[in-house]
């Protein structure tokens, strides 16, 4: 099963989990004629109720996925690594978006950064610092920010980016230009469009805000009965989803899904696919 698929398939499994739901994929038309666009997924619950999916990758913002790629090369061995936990507490690295450059051997800047922080981490407490890394062919700060966790915890060690640029209302257009069309043209009793956010760069209510700022351009929003977003950061590592309702009502549904149990969680006070 393809990734897209697997992921739309987690969604309604975190769905029927949650909310006592039957839903299953009946079909993948994107897959049944390919010389046709068409939507992703049609799934049906027992009662025979239909629900169209289609499912896009929302890049914070244009050249993102490049940008990622070369971060992780660089600096993604130090997600999680065991030499830079500090006991107690969550700790970010921080990077700024575009701060990997081409043309640098990427391996090496890896280990020049966790030589140094792996120093610094234990005798930081909370906060945010900033850190100038040294011995490189380039200039290289990140932030470190740590903070303390409940004791029920585990302890974290995470990688993300900031300061990208502003495009990401003309990456929520593009994709709702490709989108919609498929989705309206798919007869079903809802209709679903689920968008992925895989980075750790935007959030949720700036995307809710793009597609609010851009509803006057596309007025086939009025027939997508649900927006939902998935949160695919911690997908591979941990094996977790997280999934988050952008429309009809923002954050109102809020699912965690571990994908090995299917065991699903939620912060929210609706049940279910909204009926009619």
């Amino acid at each position: 099963m393809k990734r897209d698929q697997q992921l739309v398939s987690h969604f309604l499994t975190a769905l029927n989990r949650q909310y006592g739901a039957s839903f299953k994929v009946l079909r993948w038309p994107d897959e049944e004629n390919r010389q046709t666009p068409a939507v992703e997924a049609v799934a049906s619950d027992a009662n025979g109720e239909t629900v169209a999916i289609e499912h896009t990758l929302v890049q914070a913002f244009e050249g993102e996925r490049e940008d990622g790629e070369r971060l992780m090369k660089a600096v993604g061995e130090l997600e999680g690594h065991a030499d830079l936990m500090k006991p107690g507490y969550n700790v970010n690295i921080v990077v700024r978006v575009g701060a990997i450059p081409k043309g640098i051997k990427w391996d090496v800047i890896g280990e020049r950064v966790k030589e140094q922080i792996e120093k610094i981490i234990p005798i930081r407490g909370e906060g945010r610092t900033e850190e100038t890394i040294g011995g490189l062919p380039l200039a290289l700060s990140i932030t470190l920010d740590i903070w303390a966790h409940d004791s029920s915890e585990t302890d974290h060690v995470w990688l993300s980016r900031y300061e990208g640029p502003d495009t990401l209302k003309q990456v929520v257009r593009t994709a709702l230009a490709r989108k919609l069309p498929k989705l309206i043209a798919e007869k079903a009793n809802r209709r679903i469009l689920l968008l992925e956010k895989a980075d750790f760069v935007r959030g949720h209510s700036e995307i809710r805000k793009a597609i609010d700022a851009l509803a006057p351009d596309f007025p086939q929003l009025a027939q997508v009965d649900e927006i939902w977003l998935a949160i695919t950061t911690c997908w591979d590592k941990e094996d977790t989803l997280f999934f988050c309702e952008l429309s009809p009502n923002v954050m109102d549904r809020r699912l965690t899904l571990n994908v090995n149990t299917s065991l699903t969680t939620a912060l929210g006070q609706w049940v279910g696919i909204r009926s009619a």
